[in-house]
Formats: structure tokens, C-alpha cells, sequence
């Protein structure tokens, strides 16, 4: 009986032996794939994807508290330049920059850069304005009905008030292809710096535009950087007056077409000889200009007769022979275009000589230069590029700084061979150096020592500016000389693997 009832035990317990050996079996089957080198792989990834997440999350709510951006826009549209940087750098009074807009409707583009102001300077805060919860703050410091994201710059020292409209913080242009119209350009910095620095000069310049002997008008592009400067632009018609106005600054000549009246010149002189400041343009093609010539003549300069063409390629616009690309000569009106390497643009452009009777009082400065090979083309009329006998040997001043401290009076005076070089395309082209030059000139001469104009953020495709020299290296080295060595590699790959 007992061998029986242990035979029944036998039985019973085998499923729970067999039972145990699965259950084992699966164990460490799973233990198993547990030691695989895949699972290892897998584990791996999985803790560096959830540490890099974390990491992640941790940056970006780091990045969120304290409000850091990185500007990837193609020219740091919402990054301050350098110039504004460090002009606030040197501000001595305390300005307030009031931010009018309601909450919720913010300018993306205006939000980002009205930030910027207020960590640029430790004397300048920003302060947002909702005009519907203030709707009579604006009133106290402008006249006219405040539009949205406008800014109202206030100078807490001086009391100084600028308004700076939104619509003037942008440039705009008509899509012929869709009839609306769209925005060009950003000027958002341009025109708070130029507010800023309303509210803190003491005296505003003012430039007179000679009129009354066809001279060149100055382009809205101009007018309205002059604007952003803060230099007042009026026109003085120097035939129906008897003195230059006392408030005059600047004294600017823009390539007269007939010739100035004795009377005109010794007016002018006048105002010269006791500290006025000129800048000077002219037009190669016009002549008979003698008492206008005398003018320059009495401050040691002439013009050398005909148009100045360049024999190195290196100094002109590509096929654009007349366009020349001159030397940039190391002085305060050049620093900036000379580190941004920007050329300048002189189109048909006259040259400038010094003359032996220069008084000793005098220090003539060159500001562009040929190279030289240029040489002056007396018969304007030629269709003959290259030199020819009676053209004039370079090299030629195409601009020239005038200096005299005489008597107690210190007078400037800028001349330029082409007051082309000013021209609406010239000035807009992005990566020429002709605005800069004006402006700095303008600058210098009318002794505005920290003025500073930020140029307009273009929204347009940018163009590069290369001589003809260059235009032919870059064309050689990628119609020639790269397919030229693809072709040669990969010839040389093809028979050293057929030899094997």
C-alpha cells in the first residue's frame, strides 16, 4: 500500500517538476536575452536618448528664464550693429524709450529690437506703453495721434523729446507683379539710434544746398539718411542773396552746370575765410567754369582736364571702364568703409590736382586715389578706350580734403571728381562704400564727431561689387580650372584601375 500511495506521490509531483524546469527554462531565457549585445544597444540608446532629452529641457527652460535669443537671420536683422553699440556706449545722459503698443499686437520685428536697447546701455531703459490702458500718456510728450508699436524717445537730462512713427521704421516698395505693396527694408535700429541721438546733441546742423546753376538734386535715399543723421537739408539760391545764412553748416555744391557769378564767389569766400565748411562735387563733361574754378583754385586744387579712365583692371567695374574702383586713402572720413573693405564707386569722374600755389596755410589730404596706370581722356568724345597721344598720365586725387586754420578760423572743405558717386543706385547698392563716404564726409566737415547713421536692414537680394580682374579669375577658376580637375582625377582613377 505504501509503495502505491508513493508511486501516486511520484506522479503528482512530476508536472511539478516539469512545471519548475519551464519555468526555469523561461528564466533564464529571459535572462538570457537580457545579456544579448542587442538589448545592451538598445538599453544603451535608450538611457543617451533620455539623457539628452533631459538635457535638453533643462537648456531650454534655462534658455526661457533668461530670455536668451540667437539672431539666425541673414544679417542679424535683430542684432544691434556694432555703431549703436558703441555709441550708447559713450551717452552721458539718461534716456527713457517708451515702447507704445497695445498688449497682444506687438511688431514681432520692433519687440525684438526695442529689447536689445534696454541691456545696450546702462542709461537707457525701455518701458512698454499699452495706449489703451495710458491713452493720454502720449500726449505730454507729442502732438500728433500715436499709432501702434511707435516709440516716443525721451532724454531725462536735457528733456529732449523724439517721436519715431512705425511706418518710418520701415521701407516699402510697390510688387508690380501683384499690385500690393510690400516691405523692402527694416529700419527699426536706424531710426531709434537717430531718435537717441536727437535728444542728445546740443546743436543741430544745417546743410545748404546750392541751386541757381542746374546743380544735381540729392535723392530721397539721401535726403532721408541726412534726415536720420539729423542734418536739416535747405536750398540756398546764392544769386538772390547777399550772405550765406549764419546758421549755415555745411555749404554742398553738386556739380554746377554754368558758371558762378564774381559776386557769387567772393560771397562764398567769404564765408570760407571765416570757418565755413563746403563739400564739392562736379561733372567731368562741364566746362567753362572759370570763376567757379577760381574758388577751388584760391584753396590750392584743380581739374585736370578731360575723364579719368583706368589702365589696370583691378581699378574699374568690370566691363564698366568709367566706373572706376579707386584707392581708399587711410584718414577719419575712410576708417569705417576701410574695415568693412567696401570699395568706392567713382563713375565718370574728373581729376584733381594740387596746385604749386597752394598757400603754406593749407593742408590738402588725399582721400581716393588712381593707380598709376590711369590716365586722363581729353576728347571726351572718343570712342577709343585706350590711351591715345594728348591724354593726360595719371596718377590723379579723384577726392581731396582742404584744410586752413588761419586767423582763428578753421575751414574744411571735401571735393570729389564725380558727384555721381552720390546717385540714387550708387548710394542703395548694399555693398559699395559711396553712402558711408558722404555721410562720413558730411560728418567730418560739419564736425558732427559722434553722429552716426545705421543703414536701412535691405530685404532685397544683395550684389557684390568685383573688378574685372577678379570677374576674370573666378570665371576661369569655375568654367576651367574645377571641371579641369574633376576631368584629370578622375582619368587618372579610371587607368590606374585598368592596370590592375
Amino acid at each position: 500500500m505504501k509503495e502505491f500511495d508513493n508511486e501516486i506521490k511520484q506522479e503528482q509531483e512530476m508536472p511539478k517538476k516539469e512545471t519548475n524546469k519551464v519555468k526555469k527554462a523561461a528564466f533564464s531565457g529571459i535572462k538570457a536575452s537580457f545579456s544579448t549585445r542587442k538589448f545592451k544597444g538598445g538599453a544603451y540608446t535608450t538611457v543617451v536618448t533620455a539623457v539628452v532629452l533631459v538635457i535638453v529641457l533643462l537648456i531650454n527652460v534655462f534658455v526661457s528664464e533668461l530670455d536668451l535669443k540667437v539672431d539666425l537671420s541673414s544679417d542679424d536683422m535683430f542684432t544691434l550693429t556694432d555703431t549703436t553699440k558703441e555709441y550708447l556706449s559713450n551717452i552721458k545722459d539718461n534716456i527713457t524709450i517708451y515702447y507704445m503698443v497695445q498688449t497682444g499686437s506687438e511688431d514681432n520685428i520692433v519687440k525684438r529690437i526695442m529689447d536689445k536697447y534696454n541691456s545696450a546701455s546702462g542709461r537707457i531703459s525701455v518701458i512698454h506703453k499699452d495706449p489703451v490702458l495710458y491713452p493720454a500718456f502720449a500726449s505730454q510728450y507729442a502732438d500728433e495721434e500715436i499709432s501702434n508699436n511707435s516709440v516716443i524717445v525721451v532724454n531725462n537730462t536735457n528733456g529732449k523729446v523724439k517721436y519715431v512713427d512705425y511706418n518710418d521704421m520701415f521701407e516699402y516698395e510697390m510688387d508690380y507683379a501683384t499690385y500690393n505693396t510690400i516691405t523692402s527694408g527694416v529700419d527699426v535700429e536706424g531710426q531709434i539710434t537717430s531718435a537717441i541721438q536727437y535728444t542728445t546733441m546740443e546743436e543741430l546742423p544745417v546743410m545748404y544746398m546750392v541751386e541757381g546753376h542746374g546743380e544735381m538734386q540729392l535723392s530721397d535715399t539721401l535726403k532721408a539718411t541726412l534726415k536720420k543723421i539729423n542734418v536739416t537739408t535747405n536750398k540756398l539760391a546764392t544769386l538772390k542773396t547777399e550772405s550765406i545764412p549764419e546758421d549755415c553748416s555745411i555749404l554742398l555744391i553738386t556739380a554746377p552746370q554754368t558758371d558762378y557769378s564774381t559776386e557769387e564767389v567772393d560771397m562764398i569766400k567769404e564765408y570760407l575765410s571765416t570757418g565755413g565748411d563746403a563739400i564739392i562735387l562736379v561733372d567731368y563733361a562741364v566746362e567753362g567754369l572759370g570763376n567757379f574754378n577760381s574758388l577751388l583754385n584760391y584753396y590750392g586744387v584743380g581739374f585736370v582736364n578731360g575723364v579719368v579712365l583706368e589702365g589696370n583692371s583691378n581699378y574699374h567695374m568690370g566691363k564698366y571702364v568709367n566706373y572706376l574702383l579707386p584707392n581708399i586713402e587711410s584718414h577719419e572720413i575712410t576708417s569705417s568703409i576701410l574695415t568693412k573693405d567696401a570699395p568706392v564707386i567713382t563713375p565718370v569722374v574728373k581729376g584733381i590736382e594740387i596746385l604749386d600755389s597752394a598757400r603754406s596755410t593749407i593742408e590738402l589730404t588725399p582721400l581716393l586715389t588712381t593707380s598709376d596706370s590711369a590716365y586722363s581722356k581729353t576728347d571726351i568724345q572718343s570712342d577709343v578706350i585706350d590711351k591715345e597721344t594728348g591724354d593726360i598720365e595719371g596718377p590723379f586725387n579723384l577726392g581731396i580734403l582742404i584744410e586752413e586754420n588761419y586767423n582763428d578760423a578753421e575751414t574744411k572743405i571735401a571735393v570729389y571728381g564725380s558727384a555721381y558717386m552720390i546717385d540714387e543706385e550708387l548710394t542703395a547698392f548694399p555693398s559699395s562704400g559711396n553712402m558711408d563716404m558722404f555721410l562720413n564726409t558730411v560728418n567730418y566737415v560739419g564736425g558732427k564727431d559722434n553722429s552716426v547713421a545705421i543703414p536701412i536692414r535691405n530685404l532685397a537680394q544683395e550684389y557684390l561689387t568685383i573688378s574685372a580682374s577678379q570677374s576674370n579669375f573666378w570665371a576661369a577658376l569655375v568654367v576651367i580650372v574645377i571641371p579641369a580637375s574633376f576631368l584629370i582625377t578622375g582619368g587618372y582613377i579610371c587607368i590606374k584601375r585598368r592596370k590592375k
